[in-house]
């Protein structure tokens, strides 16, 4: 059978009293899930993960070839650019060596694209650079997994601590009534003259011990309810 316990957020809760004033209900299998989805340290550690895995997948660049594109073009009427255009373009025919054609040429275009593929062979720094990238990924992700186990295990062992400080105030509670009810019997006693002053203090010590210790039973669960609080991330 699942169990569930109460989380104070802000005021002692009063067990036997049934005062309940800002408490939340939560089952331990919440308190695990909440703890390591809202923790900053969790967190951080899954986005150092994911980081390195994006440093180890542009790595992969490595072997993948460079591709590059580039287009140019001109157009002029200077008389030598038009000539050594007419050459770099292979089209001089015995006309264009016309004197007049020479000093005052018409315009001439050229229009050029280039596709530029670089495979790289061996890059050694490449190399070592990419195998640097997998050991931080592995390393980053062994971090963040070990860190989850270590968020489960003290959400847990919190968790645990609330149940006890929660029965400790319970029998407290009980033992606090007992007390009470012993003190009153023995006041009875005192006064109707059967027993002496010596046995009524240790009775009135007894249940000043027991008041004490229950009001520091409430305090423990406040205290332990706001640690679990804030490990898993509320406000």
């Amino acid at each position: 059978m699942k169990k569930y316990y109460l989380i104070t957020l802000g005021l002692v809760f009063l067990a036997l009293q049934g005062v309940s004033q800002d408490t939340l209900l939560i089952s331990r299998s919440q308190v695990l899930e909440q703890a390591l989805e809202r923790n900053h340290e969790s967190r951080i550690s899954d986005m150092e993960t994911e980081m390195a895995a994006a440093d180890f997948k542009r790595s992969n660049s490595l072997y993948l070839p460079q591709v590059s594109a580039s287009y140019t073009g001109i157009t002029t009427n200077n008389p030598l650019m038009a000539f050594g255009s007419k050459l770099n373009q292979e089209i001089l025919t015995p006309a264009d060596f016309n004197p007049a054609l020479l000093n005052d040429p018409d315009n001439v275009e050229n229009f050029a694209t280039e596709i530029l593929v670089l495979q790289p062979l061996l890059n050694l720094d490449g190399v070592y650079g990419r195998d640097a990238a997998r050991i931080q990924r592995e390393a980053y992700g062994l971090k963040a997994e070990r860190y989850r186990e270590y968020l489960s295990l003290e959400a847990t062992k919190m968790y645990m601590q609330l149940q006890l400080a929660y029965q400790a105030v319970y029998v407290l509670e009980r033992a606090k009534l007992t007390s009470e009810e012993a003190l009153e019997m023995v006041n009875d006693y005192f006064d109707q003259g059967l027993i002496q002053k010596a046995d009524l203090l240790d009775v009135q010590v007894r249940a000043s011990e027991v008041a004490n210790q229950l009001r520091y039973a409430k305090s423990n669960v406040q205290n332990t309810s706001d640690q679990l609080a804030i490990f898993m991330g509320e406000k």
